[in-house]
């Protein structure tokens, strides 16, 4: 006959095995065109009116995908960006040149702060 044990099994394991998992810092992206691209596809979002997770469903993407592209964690393809800019109902041209200048407005405004640390 079986019998089975109602009793919980001790094991002897390692405090270092048991580890909790730690939430990583966020990436913050370092490269002003990946910022560029982020900034310009919220706002260009918002003023559309569009939540990321309207977005997201109209492009055919995870909600999470618009997010990451809006903080400048990944970098969309030519692509998904023509997706994004249709969802929009803006052209992809316009989106690009606002890119160029929200760039150009950021460089100046480091070379000022440059400037005023020395």
């Amino acid at each position: 006959m079986r019998r089975i044990c109602r009793w919980p099994i001790r094991f002897n394991v390692a405090p270092s095995d048991l580890r909790m998992q730690r939430r990583h810092k966020q990436i913050q992206p370092t490269d002003l065109k990946i910022k560029a691209i982020g900034a310009i596809v919220r706002e260009f979002r918002e003023l559309a009116g569009h939540s990321q997770e309207r977005l997201s469903d109209e492009c055919g993407f995870d909600r999470t995908y618009i997010s990451r592209v809006e903080r400048g964690i990944i970098n969309p393809t030519v692509g998904r960006l023509w997706k994004i800019a249709d969802a929009l109902e803006t052209p992809l041209s316009q989106l690009t040149k606002r890119m160029e200048l929200w760039i150009v407005d950021h460089v100046r405004v480091s070379r000022r702060e440059d400037t005023k640390r020395t």
